[in-house]
């Protein structure tokens, strides 16, 4: 059993496969990629699974805080998160109700990272768990990039996408484990009884 973690963003974004070990089985990032193409590497899982590997069983995806203002970034990441669940749903395998969203306070509540702590405290947080982004693979943006391309703010950026999928995965194979469910407090799915049931209500 396995779970697809997405730390979504309107720039950079990256995806942590993880079974209920906490064992990451594969991940890999939007950097150099296009939109098309990280979408659909993401809904691929969904593709008729070989011998050796099986369906994740959700795709957890990082929601917009709540309260956000609106602006074009958020827009943008609106747009992605219908993206990713329109190409899931075009999978052999794959349903919208196999998207879960999750509000990203309550996975920073789950390693007690409070309010206003920024994305780099991710990292040291990680690392607790013994996790580090792929370091050849930082290491190559940050190169490709350059200085006058801000590629080690870029990189930077990117590590902290690796270690944000990785800890939202964490969060979610642990809550299966204590509630038997993916679906905890902070979460939302579409296609559900409770939103078809409250959409006929109203």
């Amino acid at each position: 059993m396995s779970v697809l973690a997405v730390d979504l963003a309107a720039k950079y974004s990256a995806a942590c496969l993880m079974d209920h070990d906490h064992t990451v089985t594969e991940q890999f990032d939007s950097w150099g990629r296009t939109e098309e193409e990280f979408i659909y590497l993401l809904a691929g899982k969904w593709l008729f699974p070989d011998e050796t590997e099986s369906l994740p069983e959700v795709m957890i995806i990082e929601d917009l805080p709540h309260g956000l203002a609106y602006s074009r970034l958020v827009k943008t990441v609106l747009r992605l998160q219908g993206r990713i669940v329109q190409a899931l749903h075009e999978m052999p395998m794959g349903h919208t109700a196999d998207a879960l969203f999750l509000a990203p306070i309550e996975w920073r509540k789950h390693y007690d990272l409070k309010r206003g702590t920024g994305p780099d405290i991710v990292v040291p947080t990680a690392a607790q768990s013994g996790y580090e982004p792929p370091a050849e693979r930082i290491t190559a943006i940050a190169e490709a990039t350059g200085k006058r391309g801000g590629g080690k703010a870029i990189a930077r950026k990117v590590a902290t996408d690796y270690c944000s999928a990785y800890l939202i995965a964490r969060f979610a194979i642990d809550m299966h484990k204590q509630h038997g469910t993916y679906d905890v407090v902070g979460t939302s799915r579409y296609d559900t009884d409770v939103i078809r049931k409250k959409d006929v209500e109203q």
